[in-house]
């Protein structure tokens, strides 16, 4: 007969055998590790090591994310919008005119008319009148202009000739004032011989008939130089009224030349504010003859506004967008400040659009499926207003990838589009500590000649004193 014993009892027994002998033994030699777990813990270990070791030598892309959308590459191709030229009531629509209609340049899309009746006759009657005072306005600031030349030209004549009279009574008063020189002499040569012919009759050496009669020469000597000199006198005074005629008429003259000026300056205002007022009808025809809307370029419409029969539309009242048909995509990315510095142009950029089958491997680009290349054409040197800068970017001519050629289907203006400008390219383990450390990628600067010439210019020490 075979004795069976149950394990938990043998389990018991062994565990107070082990007690009795070893009081002391501790809680975790007692727990029997298995030998599966003993190899899984191994084998995470060396893992472990293995990952770490990994995280210094496998390479990590840097990049710099960014998400935005499908635009125009050229700003004429993007949505243009339709407003009203005129304040006006909308006469008539076009039958078709809905969204998504695809219209030709040039088409007309509705026409209005104008709020007033016959305003265009009005205009047209103002116009002619307008054209008719500034006809006046120029036919009187020519006939003022021929004045003021006759009379410039006859104040230059009358000054002419005051001129040639003042020469005249000049030359006068020098013949008079030369001929006063003698007339001093010869009185004086009278009045030395009636005083010697005195001093001989006082002797008795001449008769008192001789004395008579130089003395009367010394009269008749003296009168004649109170005579010329009388004439001087008159001639200077002819002479200062002559210079006087001459002013007077060269003020007389030249106030009509102003008064003629002046008038000239008054007609050409007046023609000017009728000029003035022939561009402003001119403009307001213009208006009218911009009635007739019509679309500023091939594309499809969008967003087209309810025209109920007379409808009044203000001048800059929304109509419809024009949604043109795009030549060339673009992509319009917005980077974090944190990453801009690092951004420059002709960087390559891995694409990912919405509606598009795409799986991106971070930190290794060149194994993504589905992405497409770019390069960066542009950075906007200011933010959004929240710290994004935009960026655009455009194909890459170098990618073996083009972009979807169906564009019009995958790639319409708006689809959403994740990007990643590639940096630098550094180790796993750089890239784990730069992530929890917060700090920006790193691009790797080449030496050239640019980067040398940039660098400080190191000062000199001053000597010690």
């Amino acid at each position: 007969m075979v004795m069976t014993v149950d394990r938990p009892a043998k389990t018991n027994a062994r565990l107070e055998v082990l007690r009795a002998g070893r009081p002391s033994l501790s809680a975790a030699r007692l727990i029997q590790s298995t030998g599966k777990a003993r190899r899984l813990g191994k084998y995470l270990l060396g893992l472990l090591v293995l990952a770490i070791a990994a995280c210094l030598f496998v390479p990590w892309q840097q990049t710099a994310r960014g998400t935005g959308r499908v635009v125009s590459y050229s700003p004429f191709e993007r949505e243009q919008t339709v407003t009203s030229p005129v304040e006006g009531i909308v006469l008539e629509v076009r039958p078709d005119l809905r969204e998504g209609t695809f219209v030709r340049q040039d088409e007309i899309l509705l026409r209005i008319q104008p709020k007033a009746a016959n305003l265009l006759e009005q205009l047209i009657r103002q116009k002619r009148d307008l054209e008719d005072k500034l006809l006046t306005a120029t036919n009187k600031a020519e006939a003022y202009q021929d004045n003021v030349v006759a009379y410039e030209a006859a104040r230059d004549a009358a000054v002419a000739s005051a001129q040639n009279m003042i020469d005249a009574a000049r030359a006068k008063l020098d013949g008079k004032t030369r001929g006063l020189e003698a007339y001093v002499a010869k009185e004086k040569q009278a009045k030395l011989n009636y005083e010697r012919q005195r001093n001989l009759e006082g002797k008795g050496v001449t008769a008192q008939r001789q004395l008579e009669i130089e003395e009367r020469s010394w009269e008749v000597a003296k009168a004649e130089l109170a005579e010329a000199r009388q004439l001087i006198l008159e001639a200077e005074q002819e002479l200062a009224s002559k210079q006087q005629e001459l002013e007077q008429k060269r003020q007389e003259y030249q106030a009509k030349v102003d008064y003629s000026k002046a008038m000239v300056e008054d007609a050409s205002g007046h023609a000017a504010t009728a000029r003035k007022e022939i561009r402003e009808i001119e403009v307001k025809l213009s208006e009218l003859e911009r009635l007739e809307i019509r679309a500023p370029l091939d594309g499809f419409l969008h967003e087209v506004s309810a025209f109920p029969s007379s409808l009044t539309v203000k001048e800059g009242d929304y109509l419809m967008t024009i949604v043109p048909r795009i030549t060339q995509r673009a992509v319009e990315l917005e980077i974090s400040g944190n990453d801009i510095p690092l951004v420059q142009s002709d960087d390559e950029v891995r694409l990912q659009f919405e509606g598009w089958p795409a799986l991106q491997f971070a930190g290794w680009p060149n194994i993504a499926f589905g992405t497409f290349g770019g390069v960066v054409s542009q950075v906007n040197p200011t933010d959004n207003g929240t710290g994004r800068f935009r960026i655009v970017v455009t194909p890459d001519p170098n990618d073996p990838t083009p972009w979807p050629t169906e564009s019009e289907r995958f790639l319409r203006p708006g689809v959403r589009a994740n990007g990643w400008v590639i940096l630098g390219q550094v180790s796993l383990g750089y890239e784990i500590w730069r992530q929890l450390n917060g700090f920006p990628p790193v691009v790797p600067r080449t030496k050239d000649k640019a980067s040398e010439e940039m660098k400080p210019i190191k000062t000199p020490k001053l000597p010690k004193a």
